[in-house]
């Protein structure tokens, strides 16, 4: 089924307005997808990344390789066609996972997840791509955040004040296209992120689908201009289950056309605990809470940490 989601200015979210902070409310607690609309980012720094990222993965395979996610402990770097798993099924794309670059010498398990990026060589100007873009969607990120708390009617920083140092991915995918009566069809399979904030740029090929409280499937067309945001699992925990973290899957392209898409994930320091707020303290449920299981505290970092060892059983067991 075809459908359209909600869409915010960036510059309305900046401004903070009432109105608006009301839609967004309601928007994140019945939905938890909308679309946010940037020309001045969509026309510049995104046009060259999906470039970059276009180049990248047109390397051979021996290029791309080099820079292995099994080369680095602190996940990043390439992974195959269907390495990758969602509820153990693979997922039928290419990927390259980078981040902020942050030094650790703890011994920590969970702080594994800081570290280097591993850089393709034979990609000119590739590094400075992607390290600008981590930057501008950290603000991005921070902002979005600070206005998800005032529209809660909670302080500003309820959650920014947790990502002073934010711990931030980028990842490039590649879905190749497969034949119309293919048994693969998995892009990527029925889930729910599993961070806190995601900001996804897709390219004109589409496929992101997304399962809307009943049941139904519908489709996130790519829009001019424009982003998809969505809530992950740790989003809705902080918020004791008033946000919601929505399913959604990829389906992979049908004809000749690869899939380009770039979702970057916004999260906070890795040794912050998820305190689940506290019902009096958000406005009332207007969802069904019959079912809404009991909450306890998650350290970010573990949960982040069993999360990478599901979605890669081959590289992490």
């Amino acid at each position: 089924m075809d459908g359209d989601l909600p869409t915010f200015n960036y510059s309305d979210i900046l401004s903070r307005d009432p109105s608006l902070l009301q839609s967004l409310r309601h928007t994140c607690h019945h939905t938890g997808f909308f679309y946010l609309r940037y020309p001045e980012l969509t026309a510049g720094p995104l046009k060259t990344m999906f470039a970059q990222t276009r180049d990248f993965f047109a390397l051979p395979a021996a290029k791309k390789n080099a820079i292995h996610l099994s080369r680095s402990r602190h996940f990043r770097g390439y992974s195959v066609l269907d390495e990758e798993e969602t509820q153990g099924t693979p997922d039928h794309k290419e990927t390259l996972d980078l981040g902020l670059e942050c030094p650790s010498h703890s011994e920590t398990d969970h702080h594994s997840l800081r570290g280097p990026n591993q850089w393709p060589e034979h990609c000119p100007h590739f590094r400075e791509a992607c390290e600008s873009y981590l930057d501008q969607l950290c603000r991005i990120g921070e902002n979005l955040v600070k206005s998800l708390a005032l529209c809660l009617g909670l302080e500003e920083d309820t959650f920014s004040r947790h990502f002073i140092p934010p711990h931030c991915m980028l990842r490039l995918i590649a879905y190749p296209p497969v034949e119309p009566h293919s048994n693969i069809n998995q892009g990527i399979g029925d889930h729910t992120d599993f961070g806190c904030l995601t900001i996804l740029a897709q390219d004109q090929v589409g496929g992101l689908e997304i399962r809307r409280t009943d049941g139904m499937w519908i489709t996130a067309f790519p829009k001019p201009d424009s982003l998809v945001v969505n809530l992950g699992d740790m989003l809705e925990v902080w918020t004791a289950h008033y946000f919601m973290a929505t399913p959604h899957r990829v389906r992979s392209p049908q004809g000749h056309s690869t899939r380009y898409s770039i979702p970057f994930f916004f999260e906070p320091d890795l040794d912050t605990m998820v305190n689940p707020l506290s019902l009096d303290a958000l406005p009332l449920f207007e969802r069904d809470t019959s079912n809404i299981p009991p909450l306890e505290p998650i350290l970010y970092g573990e949960h982040m940490l069993k999360a990478f060892h599901r979605s890669y059983p081959g590289i992490t067991a």
